[in-house]
């Protein structure tokens, strides 16, 4: 890891909140948020929910929409509101995709992500994350794309994905790599130059 990192992205490890008893939350101030992809399915998590909740199904691989600012929620009602914004945004992708028909799913899965974040970040968006969210094949995603011009894939510099075993900008984090984001301090912005900074890889800001 680059050893310039803590001073980049202004970490104090010796001020730092043991990892356990810190919760992380997205800013509100700007359409942002984070697809997190767990081994078998993906959860969204919009502005003002809970990042990591304790005792959750570990996250995989992580996409930041729109370079999210990650901000530390300490008064019980701060922990309660975000917790809350977790599952207000749970089942807010729900309603929108509660439909027995794959197609049907991605169709409003295309609708209610244009309409949130436009349509430039939705086709910048991987097949396999958007498959994962409403539990199709990246096949099917990537079919009912042809089928909407207008939301096939492009590169976008508002997209930042995590892989290490992809081509970027799509990136992979193991679980204990993941881990890192929870000690950097708060608030910070996951965006490509900082990614670029914690995993030294060669892509452009």
């Amino acid at each position: 890891m680059n050893s310039q990192l803590p001073c980049l992205l202004g970490i104090n490890r010796s001020e730092s909140t043991p990892q356990a008893s810190r919760l992380l939350a997205i800013g509100e101030a700007k359409k942002s948020g984070l697809i997190l992809c767990k081994p078998f399915h993906a959860e969204f998590a919009g502005p003002g929910a809970v990042v990591k909740v304790p005792g959750e199904q570990e996250t995989v691989r992580l996409i930041a929409i729109g370079s999210p600012e990650i901000v530390e929620v300490v008064t019980h009602e701060e922990r309660q509101r975000a917790y809350s914004r977790r599952i207000q945004w749970t089942r807010w992708l729900q309603k929108n995709t509660d439909h027995v028909e794959p197609s049907q799913r991605i169709e409003k899965l295309f609708f209610s992500f244009e309409a949130f974040f436009g349509r430039q970040i939705l086709a910048s968006l991987p097949d396999e994350a958007l498959a994962l969210l409403v539990g199709v094949l990246p096949q099917t995603i990537t079919a009912l794309r042809s089928q909407h011009h207008y939301l096939g894939r492009q590169d976008s510099s508002e997209v930042t994905a995590i892989n290490r075993s992809s081509e970027p900008p799509v990136l992979t984090v193991d679980a204990p790599t993941l881990n890192a984001f929870y000690s950097l301090s708060t608030p910070f912005v996951i965006s490509a130059s900082v990614l670029k900074a914690l995993y030294q890889l060669p892509f452009s800001a």
